[in-house]
């Protein structure tokens, strides 16, 4: 039996009938753009989260497009991206009229941290976006009271880590904005595509209401704010993400087991990224320096994988990103592999990615 490394179609249960369900209401009775599907989602995810003000959109990238957008920053400005965030947040502030600038991991770590924004830090430079990848809280204390230091903005992307709680207070809610994406393969995804941006600020939360439909904010068919577009939330996502919200915390639960039974079956062998107390597992990512190999024996077992992500910020082209090299985070990319982590997997499936974990050992 061969394992994907993702499988967002197989619902099953009360969470497929529920989706089922949600499809059928909006279909039936709409209305089919915006309207109280939206605003229900929004005011579920707000509760859930604990965001004040939540706005949602047509996808992630379009969320951190608005977030920053919606904070006013000045054309041209540049903006704080960690070097291995997989190009989203970089392609995100190309879009918003503003210039990545790459940050480079911590030495012996696997996140950014006050020393390295500060490292990268230059003039020009207005805000920060710190990713938690993997569905791993990147710490934020320190990293907090030196942008508000320096007079930075920061936008948390949440994009992998929906649930995600560090002590009683879910991810997102330090920054000035918070952006998440619904892709299928998100812990909570949709059936399409979709987006939400958070905020602290409700002048700012409605400046992105208005941003997310042309920059309406009086009346129909006149912009009013500069750097408007179209990207709502489809109601019919909205539906389906409301519907398979209640799962949520079940769905977590199940992803950090299977993520902890990998990080049994390869003690001695590799250790698997992130807190194992904390994450919520979006990728179970394995470091070790004998990546391929690994990925050999893993397909060799019918198992496949991934890695997120093969390519640094400052290794795109398209993205035009400035600062300097990143060693640390270049380091870690040669080591990565992301193993079959969601909650749709089977206990026979389990059982044969721990078995061919369990028998792996690095080259050399």
């Amino acid at each position: 039996m061969r394992i994907p490394s993702a499988a967002p179609t197989r619902l099953s249960g009360d969470e497929a009938a529920a989706v089922r369900a949600a499809v059928d209401r909006v279909i039936t009775d709409g209305p089919w753009i915006l309207g109280p599907e939206v605003e229900s989602f929004e005011a579920d995810f707000a509760a859930y989260t604990g965001l004040a003000h939540t706005v949602g959109v047509g996808n992630g990238t379009d969320a951190l497009v608005v977030a920053m957008t919606a904070l006013g920053l000045a054309p041209g400005a540049g903006v704080l991206v960690a070097a291995d965030e997989g190009g989203y947040a970089a392609t995100a502030a190309r879009l918003a009229g503003l210039v990545p600038v790459v940050m480079d991991l911590a030495p012996s770590s696997t996140v950014v941290d006050a020393s390295t924004a500060a490292a990268a830090h230059r003039p020009g430079v207005e805000a920060i976006v710190v990713t938690h990848l993997h569905g791993d809280a990147v710490p934020l204390a320190e990293l907090d009271a030196w942008r508000r230091a320096q007079g930075l903005a920061l936008v948390e992307d949440c994009a992998q880590a929906h649930g995600l709680r560090v002590g009683d207070r879910h991810v997102g809610s330090t920054g000035d904005a918070a952006t998440f994406s619904f892709y299928p393969t998100k812990n909570l995804g949709a059936v399409g595509d979709g987006g939400l941006v958070g905020f602290s600020d409700p002048a700012v939360a409605e400046r992105a209401r208005a941003l997310r439909q042309y920059g309406w904010v009086d009346e129909r068919f006149r912009p009013d704010l500069a750097g408007g577009r179209n990207t709502r939330l489809d109601p019919l996502q909205a539906a389906v993400l409301s519907a398979r919200l209640p799962h949520l915390d079940e769905r977590n639960r199940r992803r950090r087991e299977l993520a902890n039974r990998w990080r049994e079956a390869l003690a001695g062998s590799a250790v698997l990224w992130g807190d194992p107390a904390t994450t919520v597992a979006h990728h179970a990512v394995v470091v070790t320096d004998d990546r391929d190999g690994l990925a050999d024996h893993l397909a060799a077992h019918d198992i496949d994988t991934a890695v997120h992500y093969p390519h640094l910020v400052g290794e795109m082209p398209g993205l035009r990103a400035e600062g300097g090299p990143a060693p640390v985070a270049a380091s870690v990319a040669r080591r990565i592999l992301s193993l079959p982590c969601f909650p749709e997997l089977s206990e026979a499936e389990a059982d044969q990615v721990g078995t061919a974990l369990n028998d792996w050992r690095p080259r050399g």
